[in-house]
């Protein structure tokens, strides 16, 4: 059986307890790695303006590495990276990211295209297949 693969857009955020250039670099590699290792294809990875080093609405309480409570961060480091994998695949990787010490926060939205409009982000779980209200429907209900 083939294996359906659809394109997906992961955002996440790496601790600031990695400061440096060369940490932050292996930890965007070790989240690709997971990806290609699973059978991804990685088509866009974005860290520059507007992502990069931000603070956060509010602050994040997290485990980090050796401690035994959790500390509280107020900035990280954000990545944005696009890439297709096989549905099957999708629990794995999450397994991965809350595995990862590296990665405080993620969001992985499978980006939909539907005909001619644009790509749409829908968040995992979501219900696709809600019906829609056309135009049309709304008029059809008025003259009536």
């Amino acid at each position: 059986m083939r294996e359906r693969r659809r394109d997906y857009e992961l955002l996440f955020i790496i601790s600031p307890l990695r400061t440096g250039e060369e940490e932050i670099r292996n930890a965007i590699e070790r989240v690709s790695q997971v990806i290609t290792n699973l059978g991804g294809m990685i088509t866009a990875t974005n860290h520059t303006t507007p992502w990069g080093r931000r603070k956060f609405a509010y602050p994040i309480r997290a485990y980090a590495e050796g401690e035994a409570s959790r500390r509280v961060f107020t900035e990280g480091y954000y990545v944005l990276m696009h890439f297709q994998l096989a549905v099957e695949r999708v629990a794995e990787l999450e397994r991965a990211l809350k595995l990862n010490d590296s990665v405080l926060r993620y969001m992985l939205t499978l980006v939909e295209t539907r005909g001619a409009t644009p790509a749409a982000a829908v968040p995992i779980g979501a219900d696709e297949d809600e019906e829609e209200l056309t135009d049309e429907g709304e008029e059809e209900e008025d003259e009536e």
